[in-house]
């Protein structure tokens, strides 16, 4: 009986990673924890054993260059030992995805290695073309609704059409909805909800579904979980299960790819399409629910609580067409409390106060316009002296800093 193709193929370059591991493991014994860190974090973004393979591959041939150059594993290179060895990669490779290929993963060690993000896009830029593509000059803030619909409602697979249905009500991450089971769809008197254990931030959170005008993609994500699941008796049951092994539960870059086929088809149809094709993807669905909550002048708050943010810069990040006053006018606009009292969110730790308060009685903020501005200044710039702390610590050391202290 023949196995299916995907599942076979992963399998013959499962055992290729493995048998690479080893050979590795003997090779570059001072290397190896960067190739088991780099395949963990790979596995964990759920990249198909192809890519792991390709990009460990690459990985070994800039230890074997680094060891011919400098007879230095990657671990001891110095600064300028980057850079000739950033030289000599970029002309060993010809097509732009072999070059990301082979960089990417020396990015990964970099960062394992202490360097920080201005460091590294020194020293391993994208090509241009990637910069081109992902750094448009003009781009529009948001993709409209009406035109994620009519792609994901063009889908021809089931699982990706509900998934996607579920993702453009939610505005949920994508890892969050892949991670679901169907235990996390709670239906009561009031409705039905989608509690999210497995997020981003480890906050736990519950939404509704059955919100106006999303009346159709209700239709499609029920008719998935209670008629077309194929294991829709198991409560333990992932709610998005591959075809080919239920036991896991859909991969992201396979949800990417059928969104993709399916915007690229509507797009010769349709101008409007057409016209957003490049920046239709899976997380272009959270931006476009977050425009449409703001839009829909909710309290900021419930828009954090709704999208699973910690911040409030996020909410501003998000939605990048609104000037801060105005989200913070939208705060401060008209809310009234359980006693029907005039009441006002604080921007700090967003506690309910009086609307006539110069004060939060919580956190001590003082509360007018120009607060909020303050408040996300100070707050980069304290994780930005941090940041430096920390490396000037790494790069000093701990006892000669505590020398220098002294010594003033």
């Amino acid at each position: 009986m023949l196995r299916n193709p995907e599942e076979y193929i992963e399998s013959v370059y499962r055992a290729r990673i493995e048998r690479l591991l080893k050979e590795v493991k003997k090779e570059f014994p001072e290397d190896y924890r960067f190739f088991v860190k780099i395949k963990s974090t790979y596995t964990r973004t759920q990249a198909t054993c192809l890519t792991i393979y390709t990009r460990l591959t690459r990985l070994r041939t800039a230890c074997r260059v680094a060891r011919e150059l400098f007879g230095k594993p990657l671990s001891k290179l110095t600064r300028d030992e980057w850079e000739e060895l950033s030289m000599h990669l970029y002309t060993m490779y010809r097509t732009r995805d072999a070059i990301v290929s082979a960089i990417h993963p020396l990015r990964l060690v970099l960062k394992q290695l202490g360097y920080n993000k201005e460091e590294i896009k020194e020293l391993f830029p994208y090509p241009s073309s990637v910069k081109a593509k992902s750094q448009h000059e003009d781009p529009p803030p948001y993709v409209p609704g009406e035109v994620l619909d009519r792609v994901v409602f063009s889908i021809y697979e089931d699982v990706y059409r509900a998934l996607f249905c579920l993702m453009r009500i939610t505005g949920a991450r994508i890892e969050e909805i892949t991670l679901l089971k169907r235990r996390n769809i709670i239906s009561d008197d009031d409705g039905i909800y989608v509690r999210f254990d497995v997020t981003k931030n480890g906050l736990r959170r519950e939404i509704p579904l059955n919100w106006p005008g999303f009346e159709r993609h209700l239709n499609v994500f029920l008719a998935w979980y209670y008629g077309q699941h194929p294991d829709r008796d198991n409560d333990d049951a992932w709610l998005f299960p591959r075809t080919t092994d239920l036991t896991k539960p859909v991969p992201r870059n396979f949800a990417y790819l059928a969104l993709k086929r399916a915007a690229k088809k509507m797009a010769k149809r349709d101008r409007e399409v057409r016209k957003y094709l490049s920046y239709i993807h899976p997380h272009q669905f959270r931006h476009t629910r977050a425009y449409e909550l703001v839009f829909a002048n909710w309290n900021v708050r419930w828009i954090m609580y709704y999208m699973g943010w910690k911040k409030i810069d996020m909410v501003l990040r998000y939605t990048r067409a609104f000037e801060l006053r105005q989200v913070y006018k939208m705060m401060i606009n008209g809310k009234q409390d359980n006693n029907g009292s005039n009441v006002k969110v604080c921007p700090r730790c967003h506690a309910l106060v009086p609307v006539n308060a110069k004060f939060c009685p919580y956190c001590g903020l003082r509360l007018v316009d120009y607060d909020i501005e303050e408040v996300i200044r100070k707050t980069k710039d304290k994780e930005k002296l941090l940041r430096l702390a920390m490396l000037l610590v790494e790069k000093a050391g701990a006892e000669s800093l505590k020398e220098l202290l002294v010594s003033r």
